[in-house]
């Protein structure tokens, strides 16, 4: 009996040595809601001002997404990360907007995709860059000089260049000042407002390089919803690449002001062999965890002039749509505006209520944390834990 008390005791010792160092962890995956349906969204950047090529591109795509529907009628809605300006000829300062002439087909085609409410326009920014920073790299960068005599894709541009929020003209980048911020921030809101209608209610940062200081801005311009890798890069190394994480994020969870953070983190890039089945595979891990899942994509799968194949991407979101309707029949479609929405409100018909169905997807997500699930398995508290779990799927 002795050695039995003992042996709870240890148990119970091995417990906490466990739980303790993961218990932030553990709450916040607790307090992440759960959606109670499967949840697809491909999300799509760089969109906007740029080659002409891409009205042909977004009509295409918004005929594609309209034959599809899900269980309540609705179509498939592709969000799309609007870039509002290129600059002038050999002036990275001077702007062109989307609505000037020259965008016209671009523009037509865009609004054509939102009346019929399966584009989705998103916040990325008056440029793809600081041009500041880009103007003081085409002094010593031929490329970027080169790129700025007929500015067009800014895919073209250096991946360090292509961070709007840290000056990356010398590496390791350099922090912006906080006036020059707010101030960009404001004109950008204020364009998108005037271009669409509408103030913007989603932003997703270039190249997830953004700042607190930039985060503020937004916020405190009415954005509500912020997408996001899960970490916040503030900057980008020696080498280019993004860096100086400063904060980590789940979904649903406050941002600054009322503003709320949406993860993206899976992909559908059939340029990099992101394939359907790639994307069906996220979908199915999201699902399974209770996690709504955005797919990242870009304008240049879409864009023979950005390398891609126009045809093979588009039938490659055909078959995503009919696969994702085919194995998940109760699966959803909406845009990250109103799912964010959704969460901020807590809405029942959208973020799972029962507390037995929390519990079970909560030891699903656990048992993935790095070293929690693999100890809390070896000494029995996952499998003691999975008793009170229930055996079936979230809502398959």
């Amino acid at each position: 009996m002795q050695l039995l008390t003992l042996l709870g005791v240890a148990w119970c010792l091995a417990v906490a040595a466990i739980l303790l160092p993961h218990r932030r962890a553990l709450i916040a995956l607790w307090r992440e809601p759960v959606m109670r349906h499967p949840l697809l969204i491909v999300e799509s950047d760089d969109w906007g001002a740029g080659p002409l090529e891409q009205a042909a591109a977004l009509t295409a795509i918004t005929d594609c997404l309209a034959r599809h529907h899900d269980s309540r009628g609705r179509s498939p809605v592709m969000t799309v990360a609007l870039i509002l300006a290129l600059p002038e000829a050999n002036a990275a300062t001077r702007a062109r907007l989307l609505d000037s002439p020259e965008f016209a087909p671009i523009f037509t085609a865009l609004q054509a995709g939102i009346a019929r409410g399966v584009l989705a326009p998103q916040l990325h920014g008056m440029t793809h860059f600081w041009p500041p920073a880009l103007a003081r790299a085409a002094l010593v960068q031929p490329q970027v000089a080169a790129w700025l005599a007929a500015p067009d894709l800014t895919e073209q541009l250096p991946s360090p260049l292509q961070s709007r929020w840290t000056d990356a003209s010398e590496l390791p980048s350099l922090p912006l000042d906080d006036a020059l911020v707010r101030a960009a921030v404001a004109e950008e809101v204020a364009a998108y407002t005037r271009l669409l209608g509408t103030p913007p209610e989603v932003v997703v940062p270039p190249t997830f390089v953004w700042t607190a200081t930039v985060e503020a801005a937004w916020a405190a311009a009415g954005l509500r919803v912020l997408v996001t890798p899960g970490r916040r890069f503030t900057s980008r190394d020696g080498a280019g690449r993004p860096a100086g994480i400063d904060k980590t994020m789940r979904n649903g969870e406050p941002g600054e002001g009322e503003a709320i953070y949406l993860v993206r983190d899976d992909y559908f890039e059939p340029l990099l062999g992101h394939t359907p089945e790639h994307a069906l595979a996220a979908l199915a891990r999201k699902t399974e965890l209770g996690r709504p899942c955005l797919l990242e994509t870009h304008r240049n799968n879409f864009l023979t002039a950005a390398g891609g194949d126009p045809d093979q991407s588009l039938a490659a979101l055909d078959r995503l749509y009919r696969r994702a309707l085919a194995d998940y029949p109760t699966v959803r479609f909406l845009s990250c505006a109103e799912l964010g929405q959704a969460l901020y409100d807590n809405d029942p018909a959208w973020v799972e209520r029962d507390r037995h169905r929390r519990f079970t997807i909560w030891l699903r997500r656990v048992a993935g944390l790095p070293r929690f699930g693999k100890a809390a398995r070896l000494i029995g508290l996952l499998p003691l834990l999975n008793l009170f779990a229930r055996p079936d799927r979230l809502h398959p």
